[in-house]
């Protein structure tokens, strides 16, 4: 009888147990995004509204579209987001290299600027691997000492223009 009773609880324990961890798989997500597939619009949206929540540099020309052509292909969801941080970096990357050497003031207000982008979405662990985080971090420091070679490298490789 105790036997079958501490099979019973062990099973009940057992589901209990499963059923939290699928209902926690389930809600997992960066920042309320899921890994659901969305459509062209859906990330055309998504992008408008990110870059109209972003401050720009001066003078900077906020793009009105994303840069991937409606060719029938999803998307996941949040990736209009993540293009359009990818477009306010390397517009602040380029206001610091403009600015470095000439005006202290523009090039403070841009790094102050990129120190944001470790808070935001599109760089969490959720979205975002180590390395590009661990990346990103150096080539700021690098700005900080007046170093350009990693802002350089950076638009070269990954800016989205």
């Amino acid at each position: 009888m105790k036997k079958t009773m501490k099979r019973k609880l062990g099973t009940i324990l057992l589901v209990g147990c499963l059923a939290l961890g699928a209902a926690a798989c389930d809600k997992a997500s960066a920042a309320g995004y899921s890994n659901s597939l969305v459509s062209h619009e859906e990330i055309q949206d998504e992008f408008v509204k990110t870059c109209k929540s972003l401050n720009w540099p001066e003078g900077y020309e906020v793009p009105k579209e994303i840069d991937y052509k409606k060719d029938g292909s999803s998307y996941e969801k949040g990736f209009g987001t993540t293009r359009a941080s990818l477009y306010w970096e390397a517009a602040w990357e380029r206001e610091w290299l403009n600015s470095y050497k000439t005006d202290p003031e523009r090039a403070e207000k841009a790094l102050a600027e990129l120190e944001k982008a470790t808070k935001m979405t599109y760089m969490s662990p959720a979205k975002c691997d180590d390395a590009t985080r661990e990346a990103f971090a150096k080539y700021l420091d690098q700005a900080r000492h007046g170093d350009p070679s990693g802002f350089e490298e950076n638009i070269k490789l990954n800016a989205p223009e």
